[in-house]
């Protein structure tokens, strides 16, 4: 009869199971032992550095993703774009001291939060990109954007306007965050 550490042992060298579970039943296959006693032998391994045990995340749900700790970026974003919505179409263009408001959030709009939304999307992990070239690759994707939102509304019926292009990159903006939301919270 084997011994319950070699058994252990030779069972992770040769299968490699997937997790605590494949590794018990396969490990009384050969060796005739109780779930206590195996538990205890892989928790003796452990503390001998010969097993490596990892514990599992648990993948919160899609309300809790939505919370400011991990969204916060989200509704940063919503309401940068909602801000824009009302700054660009209240505030007039010129004559008052708001209309500085009006342009800030015009730029942002045009040429920040559709490549921030599109970056978030396409490259939803932390670790792929430090900040600054999450920053400098959104300005530039952001420009590439917008003449792209440009150049398609040009050739539809309604032109290219203040408002298509408002409603159109706006909406735009939106969805991209929804999409790099999602792709987030699958990423996690």
């Amino acid at each position: 009869m084997k011994s319950l550490e070699k058994a252990i042992l030779e069972v992770l060298e040769t299968k490699q199971p997937k997790n605590v579970k494949e590794l018990v039943q396969l490990v009384q296959e050969q060796v005739d032992a109780t779930l206590e006693d195996i538990e205890k032998e892989v928790k003796s391994l452990h503390q001998k550095g010969l097993v490596l045990l990892e514990e599992l995340k648990q993948k919160e749900n899609f309300i809790s993703f939505l919370s400011p700790r991990k969204g916060l970026w989200f509704w940063i974003v919503i309401g940068l774009s909602l801000l824009s919505f009302v700054s660009i179409l209240l505030i007039p263009a010129t004559g008052t001291s708001l209309s500085y408001l009006r342009y800030i959030f015009g730029f942002l709009l045009v040429a920040f939060l559709p490549g921030y939304c599109l970056n978030e999307t396409l490259f939803p992990r932390e670790d792929t990109m430090d900040i600054i070239e999450r920053f400098t690759f959104s300005i530039g994707l952001s420009f590439a954007v917008t003449a792209l939102v440009a150049l398609f509304l040009s050739f539809t019926p309604f032109g290219l306007t203040l408002t298509t292009a408002l409603s159109a990159l706006g909406s735009l903006v939106i969805v991209l965050a929804i999409m790099a939301l999602i792709r987030k919270y699958i990423a996690q």
